[in-house]
């Protein structure tokens, strides 16, 4: 089934930045991919997304340049090659070798992975598969099992001015029995937590950021957590229903130390805290709060850190920053024995065939793995589908609400009625290995 157009646009993601969307059309029909964008600060490791520089537009986030290198370049280039769309490794395979950079940055990350997710998409279409089913083929996973999702609740950290250190406070419906009855433990906790931000606060601290987090005026870390704890009892998920927490620690990473108190322009230096006494508050979470798993708890090059911590728990150490889904990050951090966990986002990579070997290479040494969208996401559902196929276990895309995290939930809900009786939810076994 050739490629008989191939065409890409500038289109907006949910944060009202540039990103690139593609149309392919073959004898099955018309195929369009919106992908996420990466932050506006590109991480150390991630895949290049291109962008335009010019200040005068979109405050030089514009993707022009990306788009016309598909429209120009990568189109009449793969559509002359006239390769099957199922052949999903080889056409990433040429994509990479026509950028021929390891940055991705000659056509761009941007325009080579829209490129690289329409064609899994049409390639399941060929099969006559489900897209999700078509990925599982593409990693050779032969059992499904449904992820456990991290839904944000409280926002802290550099995303609100408040005085929680950590960037996102989440739950885990870990002790229910399908995805379903998950997003109902999440919508009702939710919910709940609206009302008394609402009734404790007033309207105006009910209003969420890019994540769909709420950025509640507490005043501090146990705060949170007592108040997460006290939440997940009231609704009756004790037991149920267990707190995650994503530091994002490299934010306040400063001269070796961690200044929990960074919010505050005249933070005293005498009062920053070490790696190992950063250690000691998230064990401690563990032990007194039952937080199941906590995220870029240290900065992304603190491997040290990292290391020492790991053993120390039988939790999730998840690394996110640490790893930015680029096979050598993964590779230390597999060497230095750092984090259990590691995230998976699509536009740190450039090809699906990259974040399947990225996803291959964890999962053969052991680490649980999160599959986490960015601020910068579209409406598409691909990453929906990504998770289910993988089987990962988790899946991490924001709080129950705005459009484009909600859709990715209510797809795995699709899916999981799809599948029926095959239906395997991962519960308490997120983070081991179930395929």
């Amino acid at each position: 089934m050739p490629i008989k157009i191939l065409v890409a646009r500038q289109i907006i993601d949910a944060t009202g930045v540039p990103t690139v969307e593609v149309d392919m059309v073959t004898e099955l029909g018309l195929f369009r991919i919106g992908v996420p964008s990466t932050d506006a600060t590109k991480k150390i490791a991630e895949a290049t997304q291109l962008r335009d520089n010019i200040p005068a537009e979109y405050n030089g986030m514009g993707c022009k340049l990306a788009v016309k290198n598909i429209n120009t370049i990568i189109a009449p280039e793969l559509i002359k090659q006239n390769l099957e769309v199922t052949m999903q490794k080889e056409i990433d395979q040429f994509l990479l070798a026509l950028d021929g950079t390891e940055s991705r940055s000659r056509l761009g990350a941007n325009a080579i992975l829209a490129v690289s997710m329409v064609i899994a998409k049409a390639g399941a279409a060929k099969k006559g598969v489900p897209l999700y089913r078509h990925i599982s083929d593409l990693a050779n996973i032969t059992t499904i099992i449904l992820p456990v999702p991290h839904f944000v609740i409280l926002t802290g950290g550099a995303h609100a001015a408040n005085g929680l250190p950590f960037a996102e406070y989440n739950i885990m419906p870990t002790g229910v029995s399908s995805f379903a009855e998950a997003v109902r433990a999440g919508c009702e906790i939710y919910s709940y937590v609206k009302k008394t931000i609402k009734s404790k606060f007033g309207v105006n601290a009910t209003y969420v950021n890019d994540q769909g987090g709420f950025a509640v005026p507490l005043t501090g870390h146990r705060d949170a957590l007592l108040f997460l704890t006290d939440v997940i009892k009231q609704t009756g998920y004790t037991g149920k229903v267990e707190i995650a927490i994503n530091a994002a620690a490299y934010d306040f990473y400063k001269d070796g130390a961690y200044d929990l108190d960074f919010k505050n322009p005249n933070s005293n230096p005498q009062e920053y805290v070490s790696s190992d006494k950063l250690a000691e508050i998230f064990l401690d979470n563990m032990k007194e709060f039952g937080v199941c798993s906590v995220e870029d708890c240290f900065d992304f090059d603190d491997w040290a850190a990292w290391a020492q911590i790991t053993p120390r728990t039988l939790n999730q150490i998840l690394g996110n920053e640490l790893t930015q889904t680029n096979i050598r990050r993964i590779g230390l951090a597999i060497e230095k024995k750092a984090a259990n966990g590691a995230a998976l986002r699509l536009s740190q990579s450039a090809t699906i065939t990259e974040l399947i070997e990225c996803f291959k290479q964890l999962r053969a040494n052991g680490f649980g793995v999160a599959v986490v969208d960015r601020c910068g996401d579209t409406d598409d559902l691909f990453l929906a589908d990504v998770v289910v196929g993988l089987s990962t276990g988790q899946l991490k895309c924001g709080g129950l609400s705005r459009g484009e995290r909600i859709g990715k939930y209510n797809q795995v809900i699709r899916i999981e009625q799809e599948l029926g009786a095959l239906a395997k939810y991962a519960g308490k076994n997120y983070r081991v290995q179930t395929t």
